[in-house]
């Protein structure tokens, strides 16, 4: 009988270490937290919606035949394949520190002094955990709260975010490729979009003429393109800044928790790193549930 319940208290140790190696990272099917993060998601899908069915079938047409066609069909889908796939993650992905096991919602013995006291939730938090006021929750490692995909971007969902926005980049500027044959086809320049504003007087007040309403149509397509260029491109660079520091996007010059770049991308990516890039649905379990975090000078 001895031997016996000394096996059944093994095998219990055993499973408990095998479930804290792989981190698994908590979601969530519920609304979205704010009207903002209702707008920000659905322009979001809106702009990538309408890019990717008018290059497909109004842009390209014009440009490249059916096998040249079919090829830049099958590279848009894959890139927008990871647009929304990566954004519905962001979306989706808890990274609340109630989302953790009870047990791990408690500082362990010896490290209590690493917690601190969040005055509005009433209760210690982890390192890097903050406060959110859209979300009304401490963040595991808060990065910021991020309108266009509708969650605090934070340990869990980090690497969703990058991805997003990398990819967002990248098809918005194949986008503006395409957009620029069409604006060259029809006479419209690149210093043509300063004229905005009088092109789009100019349309208004002779309705009739077809080739202003064209003109107009091609000018307001290229300025919401450049604008889905430059914005995503600018947050993708900032979260490079984040991952080569191991920071958070409101003090960036901390390097504290930064260990390394291959630790560091472990840490944010997972343990398959760059790998994840191909898909946001590769599994690349991170390191830790984000509570215990390693300093540089423990290094």
């Amino acid at each position: 009988m001895k031997i016996s319940h000394v096996f059944v208290q093994l095998r219990g140790i055993m499973q408990s270490q095998v479930q804290m190696q792989t981190i698994n990272i908590p979601r969530r099917v519920g609304a979205i937290k704010s009207w903002t993060d209702i707008m920000g998601v659905s322009i979001n899908v809106c702009i990538i919606l309408f890019f990717y069915f008018f290059e497909a079938f109004y842009v390209m047409p014009q440009f490249l035949g059916l096998f040249g066609q079919a090829v830049h069909f099958l590279v848009t889908t894959w890139i927008v394949y990871n647009i929304l796939e990566n954004l519905r993650l962001c979306v989706t992905t808890l990274n609340t520190v109630d989302s953790l096991p009870p047990q791990m919602q408690q500082p362990m013995k010896g490290e209590e002094h690493l917690w601190h006291f969040c005055k509005i939730c009433q209760r210690n938090v982890p390192p890097r955990s903050w406060h959110c006021n859209i979300c009304d929750a401490c963040i595991l490692k808060r990065d910021h709260h991020c309108n266009f995909v509708g969650n605090c971007v934070g340990h869990n969902n980090q690497r969703y975010f990058i991805w997003f926005s990398f990819y967002a980049a990248i098809g918005s500027a194949v986008a503006l490729f395409d957009n620029f044959m069409l604006a060259h086809k029809h006479g419209v320049g690149f210093f043509d979009l300063v004229k905005a504003n009088y092109i789009i007087f100019n349309a208004y007040m002779n309705p009739g003429r077809k080739e202003l309403v064209i003109f107009y149509r091609i000018v307001s397509v290229l300025g919401v393109n450049i604008f889905a260029v430059l914005f995503p491109a600018a947050l993708f660079c900032t979260q490079v800044v984040t991952v080569i520091k191991n920071s958070v996007m409101h003090d960036y010059s901390d390097r504290t928790y930064d260990l390394g770049l291959g630790n560091n991308l472990t840490l944010i990516l997972g343990s398959r790193r760059l790998w994840t890039c191909l898909s946001p649905n590769i599994k690349s379990p991170l390191p830790h549930n984000g509570t215990r975090w390693k300093s540089k000078r423990a290094v």
